[in-house]
């Protein structure tokens, strides 16, 4: 019998049903691995324990309002703003991207080529959520599933048909509430907690200089010929479903732009709020916020560790990539029991940040920061992997944007017209996704899928992440495209200790191009010479700002960027050894009982162009694992 629900604010912000002094589970992370886990763990009956180092920011106008996702991702209390290593070679091609951020010895940031003197080196600027719901609540809200062979890889990997595109698919829709198609069409769900819409781009077309840029990128990516006139015929092009079941919808296409967007209210969609109502509606869900988990509790069972209980401390700001950080701020030590499992799904960079200060992970990491070794498994922290992001942006000598009048003032109060459309009707244009979708197939594709996946938007001048970024404004004559490899095949990226204090921040280097590097460059530079050959083909004239004509592959070397990190305790066969592989295909720590990953961290490689929808349908799977269903 569930317990009558009692809210209660318990140390640090935690809510939940009256609570027992142990829970079946105790789950480390909210977002789009151990969320929705948790909200299914718990509606079955089971009591689970959810810690989130962050707060429930969910309801905050910078959260709920997709225009406002960039400032959400750049400020606290949102986000974590980690800043990372692309290249192992730091102090010469790494420090050519003008992204590059030091800080100076008044304490303040510097991005740029040219950094004062004394200035530290930082790092290019990587934003995390830090909040609720994870970094699904600060994410540009893409919900691009991922191809059907990227499943069937998984299956054929591990040996496991489960992970196939079939079954998959099955999960999908159970997590999803599709608002743009007819109820009952097949491969999409209507019942789940993620509601899914497709953007308008009626108004966008009617753009002379937007319409016939299509009209050429139709001709370049899909061979076929369609009128910058016939505008009705683009937009009905444009309205194809890259989440559809359809086989063929990852070959050379342009399609619509998916979003997870709460139609009705015109708010982000995400895990968050499903949370909230499962614990509203009186299920044995307990949520720690502001709590930041430290380490694992083990104790021997029969020789093998086995997992019993976290260790955290509760209070705000207490991680150094946080912008509210203070370093002489301690957070007070608390302890939750497991009478099942532990299942950590605090994402690619702290889940193995986690592990290893649990005495789990390379033998010699551990034992260089004194950390007694609990089990070696030197997979934790390696073969991060990430799509390349390679920005191209042009210039044009006529606005692409005619119709640029709005109401708009971009003040999101009561003076602004448009943010009262929101915030009365859930409508207007601050409830919407910008930007568009292709794919391509280079030359380098490993199948007959697109390697190449293209998001941008004209009047965005810049590309990629750095402090301030958020404060773009729109600028007409400029285009800014992500050209994104898809089928990276680098997987020398790091995540390692600096310290054993929870609270630091771990070293994180994603080794750009150190593995086959020609194989990526080669495909990304054919991106750059379709989209070219589309401006090229509507007779504007533009200024190509980046990547040079004359060295291509140099200037995506030095401005590639990344935010989807994957696989720092990747999933394996049963025949994976302890190097090659952290968990099975069950989700279970190799070596020890009762311990579970299950985030982005467990991809075999990166899922697609954008991992979050493909790691809340793994979050599906791992409930039914775990629950005994599957």
């Amino acid at each position: 019998m569930i317990p009558t629900l009692v809210t209660a604010l318990l140390a640090g912000g935690s809510f939940a049903y009256a609570a027992p002094e142990e829970y079946d589970y105790v789950i480390v992370g909210s977002g789009p691995g151990g969320g929705p886990l948790a909200a299914n763990l718990a509606s079955s009956g089971a009591s689970v324990f959810l810690i989130e180092a962050g707060g429930d920011n969910s309801r905050d106008i910078a959260q709920a309002l997709p225009a406002r996702q960039a400032f959400s991702a750049e400020n606290a209390p949102h986000s974590w703003q980690y800043f990372v290593e692309h290249y192992g070679n730091n102090e010469t091609q790494a420090r050519r991207d003008w992204k590059y951020t030091y800080r100076q010895t008044n304490g303040s940031l510097y991005t740029g080529l040219d950094p004062p003197a004394g200035a530290t080196p930082l790092g290019n600027m990587y934003p995390r959520g830090a909040t609720l719901g994870g970094s699904a609540q600060v994410n540009a809200m893409n919900l691009a599933w991922a191809p059907d062979n990227e499943w069937d890889y998984i299956a054929e990997l591990t040996g496991d048909s489960t992970w196939g595109h079939e079954n998959m698919r099955r999960l999908f829709m159970e997590m999803e509430n599709c608002t743009y198609v007819p109820h009952g069409t097949p491969g999409h769900g209507f019942d789940g907690f993620l509601q899914t819409t497709i953007s308008n781009h009626d108004r966008d077309m009617m753009n002379p200089g937007i319409a016939s840029f299509f009209s050429e990128m139709f001709r370049v990516v899909e061979g076929i010929e369609v009128s910058a006139n016939d505008t009705a015929e683009m937009a009905r092009l444009i309205a194809r479903d890259v989440n559809g079941i359809e086989s063929d919808r990852y070959e050379s296409k342009i399609s619509g732009r998916m979003n997870a967007i709460n139609p009705s209210s015109g708010n982000r969609s995400g895990v968050a709020d499903h949370l909230n109502n499962i614990v509203a509606g009186g299920h044995p869900l307990t949520i720690s916020l502001n709590s930041l988990a430290q380490k694992v509790l083990f104790e021997d069972c029969e020789g093998t560790p086995k997992a019993i209980g976290v260790e955290y401390q509760v209070g705000e700001g207490l991680y150094s990539a946080g912008q509210q950080y203070d370093e002489s701020q301690t957070g007070e030590v608390k302890t939750v029991r497991a009478k099942k499992e532990v299942i950590l799904s605090a994402g690619t960079f702290n889940t193995p940040q986690i592990l290893k200060l649990s005495g789990v992970g390379p033998r010699d990491e551990l034992e260089e920061h004194n950390i007694p070794i609990v089990a070696e498994l030197p997979a934790v922290g390696n073969f991060m992997q990430d799509n390349y992001e390679a920005p191209l942006i042009i210039r044009a000598s006529e606005p692409w944007i005619v119709n640029t009048s709005s109401p708009c003032t971009n003040t999101f109060n009561a003076s602004d017209p448009c943010f009262l459309l929101w915030q009365n009707n859930g409508t207007g244009p601050y409830t919407s996704g910008g930007g568009f979708y292709f794919t391509a197939r280079s030359s380098q594709s490993w199948d007959n899928d697109s390697d190449l996946f293209f998001l941008g938007a004209p009047g965005r001048s810049r590309s990629g992440f750095f402090p301030g970024y958020s404060n773009g404004t729109v600028e007409p004559n400029y285009w800014a495209t992500s050209m994104i490899k898809m089928q990276t095949s680098n997987a020398a990226g790091t995540v390692k200790l600096l310290s054993t204090d929870p609270r630091i921040a771990p070293a994180i280097n994603f080794n750009y191009f150190a593995e086959n590097a020609d194989r990526d460059l080669q495909a990304l530079t054919e991106a750059a010479e379709m989209l070219l050959a589309g401006y090229d083909g509507t007779g504007i004239p533009y200024e190509l700002i980046t990547p040079s004509r004359d060295n291509m592959r140099q200037g995506i070397l030095d401005e590639s960027f990344s935010h989807h990190a994957t696989s720092t305790c990747r999933m394996g066969p049963d025949s994976a050894t302890v190097e090659e592989a952290c968990v099975d295909t069950k989700f279970r720590v190799k070596g020890i009982k009762s311990l579970r990953v299950v985030d982005a961290s467990v991809w075999p490689r990166v899922p697609g162009a954008f991992p979050n929808g493909p790691t809340f349908t793994m979050s599906m799977k791992a409930s039914e694992v775990i629950l005994g269903l599957e």
